[in-house]
C-alpha cells in the first residue's frame, strides 16, 4: 500500500507505530519489504523509517486481520480499500474471509469426529458392522419417538446397584433383520421405535438375519440426525451404517458420524416381548385429563376405556395401577391421535401403543408413592 498524504504533518518512529499498533517492529519492516505498509518516509542515509499519523489505522488494522489468518494479498486489499473510503468494499473481503473461517471449523470438527471414530475402532475389532437403508421421515419419527426416554443431564455412574449407567444418556440403535430400532430408557421408562429396513445396501462383518447390530449413540448425535431427516424429503433414503466404535448416517449426500458411547445397555427385550394378560383398552383423551403438577396418579379400567381415579380411590387403592403422570403424558405425546394401553397389574409395567413407529413402557409407582 503506498504511503498516504497525511493531514498530520508528524512523523512516527517505527518503535511509536509498533507501540500504537500490537505490531513489532521488525514484522513492520517485513510489511514493507512485502509493499503492504509503506512507511511515509524512509531517511536515505541511516534507513529509519517515519510514518504518518493516519498509518496508525493501517497498522491497527493489519495487525487485527494477520490475527485472524488473513492471506496478506487480501489484507493489502482490505487497507488499500480503507484508504481512498471504501469501506464497504473493505468489509466485504473481510466477511468472505470470516465465512472461509466458519467452513474450516465446520471441516476440521468433522475431521475430529473421524478420528475419535477411528481412535475407538482398537478396541472394537471383531465387533459386527452393517449398512441398511431407510426412509428419512420414518427414522426421524423412530428418534423422535424415543427422545423423552432418554436419562437426562450428565452421565451417571456409581449407581446403588454397582451398574454404570452413562450409557442410558444416549439411544440404542439397532438393526434387527428388516427393522432400524432405537430404544432409549432411564430405567423408569423405556421408549421403542422402528424404521423398516429397505435394503440391506451393504453387510460388513454380520448376517442381519442372526444377532442384531447394536450400538448406543449420544442423544445430541441422534438428534442431529432427526433434524436433518425432518428437513429432508420424508420418502428419501438415508444410509444407516454401524460399524466397530461409531456410527453414521448419510443424509442428502452428507454424512453425520460419531463415535458410541461405552457401556452396556439394558436387556429391553425381556420387556417388551412378554405377552400381555390383558386387552389394550382406548387412551383417546387421557393426556388432558392428568394431573401432571401430581406425583402420581391411579388409572382405573371401565368399560373398555381407561379413567383417572379421584384421590379417594387411589389412596383406598381402587385403582389398576399407579403411575408418574408427567411421565405418562410424555409416553401419550408420541404415541399419536388414537393412544391405546395396556395394563396387566399393579406391579407390571404399562404399556402405551399408538399409531406411530414405537411403544413406550412405564415402570408402576408404589403404593407407598403415593402424591398429595
Amino acid at each position: 500500500m503506498p504511503a498516504p498524504v497525511a493531514s498530520d504533518d508528524r512523523l512516527l518512529t517505527i518503535g511509536e507505530v509498533a507501540r500504537r499498533s500490537g505490531l513489532t517492529a521488525s514484522a513492520l519492516r517485513f510489511y514493507d519489504r512485502e509493499g503492504v505498509l509503506v512507511p511515509a518516509d524512509v531517511d536515505a542515509l541511516t534507513g529509519y523509517r517515519r510514518y504518518a499519523v493516519a498509518q496508525v489505522r493501517a497498522a491497527r488494522l493489519l495487525a487485527s486481520l494477520r490475527r485472524v489468518g488473513m492471506p496478506l494479498a487480501e489484507v493489502a486489499l482490505v487497507l488499500d480499500e480503507d484508504a481512498r473510503g471504501a469501506t464497504g468494499a473493505a468489509a466485504d473481503v473481510v466477511t468472505a474471509h470470516e465465512q472461509r473461517l466458519v467452513d474450516g471449523l465446520a471441516d476440521a470438527r468433522r475431521e475430529i469426529v473421524r478420528t475419535l471414530v477411528l481412535l475407538a475402532e482398537r478396541d472394537a475389532v471383531g465387533a459386527a458392522a452393517c449398512r441398511v437403508t431407510v426412509r428419512a421421515g420414518e427414522l426421524a419419527t423412530a428418534l423422535a419417538a424415543v427422545r423423552f426416554a432418554v436419562a437426562p443431564g450428565e452421565p451417571v455412574a456409581g449407581a446403588p446397584d454397582g451398574t454404570d449407567l452413562s450409557v442410558l444418556t444416549g439411544v440404542l440403535l439397532e438393526v434387527c433383520g428388516d427393522e432400524v430400532r432405537c430404544v432409549a430408557t432411564d430405567r423408569y421408562r423405556l421408549a421403542v421405535g422402528w424404521a423398516p429396513v429397505l435394503e440391506p445396501t451393504a453387510v460388513l462383518t454380520a448376517d442381519l438375519s442372526d444377532e442384531p447390530v447394536a450400538a448406543v449413540v449420544p442423544l445430541g448425535w441422534a438428534d442431529r440426525v432427526a433434524a436433518a431427516c425432518v428437513d429432508a424429503e420424508p420418502d428419501s433414503h438415508v444410509v444407516l451404517e454401524l460399524a466397530p466404535g461409531r456410527a453414521g448416517v448419510t443424509v442428502d449426500g452428507e454424512l453425520v458420524a460419531t463415535p458410541v458411547l461405552r457401556g452396556s445397555f439394558p436387556d429391553y427385550r425381556s420387556i417388551v416381548s412378554t405377552d400381555p394378560a390383558r386387552e389394550p383398552v382406548d387412551a383417546g383423551g387421557l393426556s388432558a385429563l392428568l394431573p401432571v403438577e401430581r406425583e402420581t396418579v391411579g388409572l382405573v379400567v371401565r368399560d373398555g376405556s381407561v379413567q383417572v381415579a379421584d384421590r379417594d380411590g387411589a389412596a383406598a387403592g381402587v385403582v389398576d395401577v399407579l403411575v408418574d403422570p408427567e411421565f405418562l403424558h410424555e409416553a401419550l405425546a408420541v404415541a399419536g391421535p388414537r393412544p391405546t394401553l395396556v395394563l396387566d397389574g399393579p406391579r407390571r409395567p404399562l404399556a402405551v401403543r399408538g399409531d406411530g413407529a414405537g411403544f413406550s413402557v412405564l415402570m408402576p409407582v408404589a403404593p407407598e408413592g403415593l402424591g398429595a
